[in-house]
């Protein structure tokens, strides 16, 4: 970490080549796209790169890429938002990929269609606590709120995963 921070490329390209897929894969839950999660690993190195000498160590390394890379993310959900170029599914569209998920019985598939389903700031908070099983003080450092936030937003990320896997739960016990 101290020769990345001295400007070393070689120190700087081990410490990418050990968090490269666990950034990407953050990305990837996030964004629910994988062009889109490949930009923003790129581009969480290339910040991190720049921002390196600044970086105090008061987190893991690990913590401030992620936060970074969560950063990014929401940014480029609001970007599309205002674009109006969302590309998560729409009522309609998620009925259908969830009556075909239950057809086929493939749980996660329901996880990944009603998780597309909720807005960007909730799916952060699910995929950090329930998928990468973090620490809530971990996600506050991630987020920038605190653990009492986390664990108030993360109850309703949860209600509302519920509330968009309820259909499939339903058609699946018919």
């Amino acid at each position: 970490m101290s020769q990345a921070q001295g400007g070393s490329l070689t120190a700087f390209d081990e410490l990418v080549s050990i968090h490269q897929e666990r950034v990407h894969a953050l990305a990837y839950r996030i964004l629910a796209h994988d062009e889109d999660a490949a930009d923003i690993q790129q581009e969480t190195f290339v910040r991190a790169w720049l921002a390196l000498r600044k970086f105090r160590g008061d987190a893991a390394f690990s913590t401030w890429l992620h936060r970074i890379t969560v950063n990014l993310c929401l940014s480029r959900k609001r970007d599309r938002a205002r674009l109006d170029v969302v590309e998560s599914f729409d009522e309609d569209r998620l009925g259908a990929a969830g009556r075909a998920c239950v057809e086929s019985v493939d749980t996660r598939m329901i996880v990944r269609a009603a998780l597309a389903a909720i807005p960007a700031p909730h799916r952060t908070l699910l995929v950090l606590r329930d998928i990468e099983g973090r620490a809530y003080e971990e996600i506050a450092e991630i987020v920038g709120a605190s653990v009492e936030s986390v664990r108030t937003r993360l109850c309703r990320a949860r209600k509302l995963l519920r509330e968009k896997m309820r259909p499939y739960l339903e058609e699946e016990e018919s």
